[in-house]
């Protein structure tokens, strides 16, 4: 076999780098979640999540925020009463939503919630709360509802906020909330028939994966930040409920609404240290089983972490590992074998070409030597007949020459 013409390798490296170029585009693509996927999003499951988690904190201020302004701004109990679980129930739900697995369902959920909210908030007549307490709520819904129409639009050029937005209120009016969150539905429903409509099962889409060190330390940070909140405020919500009389009720609530902090809680404990020494050993007992249960929740919460580190670390991150080596080396194949076919082509039509050109010279040479012979024939021929002309000639002047010597 010839070797290669120096332009058919040139060819070839040029179809090498492009199918090397083409390939790593194919697989330089963000990961999704398949719901994700069913969206117009183009940015990535791991770009989304830290965006939506970093919600979290900000709108868990801004709920504390709207609340304890009503609770300043307002003397009824009743009115109190409803700021205490728009804090106690408002603000988990609210940490419960955006730190759901799969990001996007996070977002849709913290939506969901808000036009929860803001429905409840628009018929006054039903929760009766002052106006000026209103207006501060909306204004915080406001900011809520711009920070997440920020992320949603940075996320694809084709995203529609606006649509998805109509499309989540019109599925809150149809499940709304109290003021004490207690029978609040979440968005589950409403991605279920989005996904049906987009195709693929929900199952398939929401929760598809897990959550990661990150999201849990940040969660186990926002729950160490909000745990003696919720304490404090619980204790008022205990005290509205069990205490009669405006006297004992207004002298108590004074004094839970100081615990501010932790330290002043361990202060009021080390005070009431010599009570609890002189009590019976009934209250001993009592005090050993809630140190016994505090030390074996605290266990539990470690061995917890501890496992979802273990599956994150010797399963999560093996099967991601192994899926990413299998694309790879699928993608190398697809690469390899597409060289092949190309190659193969390559040479099929330099071989062609080389035969055409081989019968163009052949013909060529035939038609060239026909006529250089057709032409020395003919030259011959004409040779031939001068000879014979000048041989006739020297024979007919030698017979004349003759004649008249013997003339």
């Amino acid at each position: 076999m010839m070797p290669p013409h120096p332009w058919t390798r040139i060819v070839l490296t040029c179809l090498v780098l492009t199918a090397t170029f083409l390939g790593g585009c194919s697989t330089s693509g963000p990961s999704q979640t398949r719901l994700m996927r069913s969206t117009k999003m183009t940015i990535s499951s791991a770009q989304l999540r830290i965006q939506v988690r970093s919600l979290a904190g900000r709108f868990s201020g801004l709920m504390e925020e709207v609340g304890s302004q009503a609770l300043v701004l307002t003397d009824d109990p009743a009115r109190k009463r409803k700021a205490l679980l728009w804090l106690t129930n408002g603000i988990p739900a609210m940490q419960q939503a955006l730190f759901k697995p799969d990001p996007l369902a996070a977002l849709v959920d913290a939506q969901f919630l808000i036009a929860q909210m803001r429905i409840y908030f628009e018929a006054p007549i039903e929760h009766e709360l002052a106006p000026e307490y209103l207006k501060i709520a909306m204004r915080a819904l406001d900011e809520m509802e711009s920070d997440l129409r920020l992320i949603v639009d940075n996320a694809g050029p084709e995203t529609d906020y606006e649509a998805a937005r109509t499309f989540i209120y019109e599925a809150a009016r149809d499940n709304p909330i109290d003021s004490g969150f207690s029978a609040r539905k979440g968005s589950a429903a409403m991605l279920a028939e989005f996904t049906a409509r987009a195709g693929g099962g929900a199952l398939k889409s929401i929760g598809s994966i897990t959550e990661t060190i990150e999201d849990l330390v940040a969660r186990i940070d926002l729950n160490a930040e909000y745990l003696p909140k919720f304490a404090r405020w619980q204790a008022q919500l205990l005290i509205m409920d069990d205490i009669k009389g405006d006297e004992d009720y207004e002298t108590v609530l004074s004094a839970v609404q100081q615990l501010q902090h932790l330290e002043l809680v361990a202060a009021f404990l080390d005070d009431l240290d010599p009570l609890i020494l002189e009590l019976p050993d009934l209250v001993a007992d009592e005090r050993a089983a809630v140190l016994d249960a505090l030390h074996s929740s605290l266990r539990e919460t470690l061995s917890f972490v501890e496992d979802q580190r273990t599956t994150l670390m010797h399963e999560d991150v093996r099967s991601e590992r192994e899926a990413i080596l299998a694309a790879v080396r699928e993608e190398r194949l697809a690469v390899l074998a597409a060289i092949s076919d190309e190659r193969r082509i390559v040479l099929e039509a330099i071989s062609q070409e080389r035969g055409a050109v081989f019968a163009d010279l052949n013909a060529l040479m035939n038609e060239a030597f026909s006529r250089e012979i057709n032409k020395l024939f003919i030259r011959g021929l004409i040779l031939i007949a001068i000879i014979l002309a000048g041989f006739a000639a020297i024979t007919f002047l030698g017979v004349r020459a003759l004649n008249r010597k013997r003339g």
